[in-house]
């Protein structure tokens, strides 16, 4: 049984928990718009079965994977029940992950895989594979005056007036090995995050932006073999609306169980009509940071200062 209770500020709402994340941020006692709980109640699964989805609508998701069950309920609520000798820390890349990304989807909002930075009241969010160097690229532009807001999940909403928002997740970025030792942190004061990836946690409180944020553009980044320069073009319609909807968080699980509905496919026209989204290509092998951040500068965040 869980007494104490933590609250927390995340994508706009508050969240009141059972369980204490301290990668977010801490706010006081107030109504809260999203529960996490832990149940003992595990939901039967048939014998072998590992993974699992229940049929998803928006007002109720069930999933199994090999850490535990989570279910999420009227785009309010996310419960779980750990593996027997899992921990609840090894289910936090699920919690704000897929569970987070569902949860929102009931409330007809969009979550994005990707990273997204705030320079000037604007905000850049920037997709790919993994290996295509968004970590890499994102760590440059906190560099470069920029702040972060989301580092896997961004989620995206209409205004009344019609703009396109981000809402800010919490102040940790993610990096691999490789990247941790080139930005020349120490190992010994990071949280490492067993996520088969290698990664380690960055705190980034003092580079943080916490208020929602004006969408100005869309970069979706990858790496080519044999390019030995930086390539920035702008996508246009049928390649443009199917680089957002493959970089859809929950598209792997709706193009496999029909969960994408009429609304959501509504909302994501509406949002490609007005906002710009970059293809950016960079060569493999090469540090091609400094390009890639001109290419932003001068392209997606034009200035009078900047010119």
């Amino acid at each position: 049984m869980h007494n104490k209770l933590y609250w927390y500020k995340i994508y706009g709402n508050i969240l009141c928990s059972e369980i204490e994340y301290p990668h977010l941020i801490r706010t006081g006692e107030q109504l809260p718009d999203i529960f996490i709980k832990v149940t003992s109640l595990v939901p039967p699964l048939k014998e072998g079965q590992t993974y699992y989805v229940s049929p998803i609508t928006k007002e109720h998701i069930l999933f199994h994977n090999q850490v535990g069950s989570f279910q999420i309920t009227h785009g309010r609520t996310i419960e779980m029940w750990p593996n027997k000798g899992v921990t609840l820390t090894q289910l936090t890349p699920f919690v704000f992950g897929y569970c987070i990304a569902m949860l929102f989807w009931q409330r007809n909002q969009i979550a994005i895989h990707c990273s997204a930075v705030e320079r000037n009241g604007k905000a850049l969010i920037i997709a790919g594979d993994s290996g295509s160097g968004k970590s890499t690229l994102t760590s440059k532009l906190l560099e470069n005056n920029f702040h972060l807001m989301a580092d896997d999940v961004a989620i995206l909403d209409i205004s009344a007036k019609g703009d396109i928002m981000v809402y800010p997740a919490f102040p940790q970025q993610k990096l691999c090995r490789d990247a941790v030792h080139r930005n020349h942190y120490n190992t010994e004061d990071l949280l490492y995050i067993d996520e088969d990836r290698d990664k380690f946690a960055i705190p980034c409180r003092d580079r943080f932006c916490e208020s929602p944020t004006k969408l100005c553009a869309m970069l979706c980044l990858s790496a080519h073999q044999g390019s030995t320069d930086v390539t920035l073009s702008e996508l246009n319609g049928h390649q443009k609306l199917l680089s957002f909807l493959e970089n859809n968080f929950l598209f792997p699980m709706f193009r496999n169980s029909g969960g994408f509905v009429v609304q959501d496919m509504q909302n994501c026209l509406q949002i490609i009509q007005t906002l710009a989204i970059y293809a950016m290509i960079r060569p493999v092998g090469i540090d091609s940071t400094d390009m890639q951040l001109d290419k932003i500068k001068k392209t997606i965040f034009q200035s009078k200062e900047e010119k």
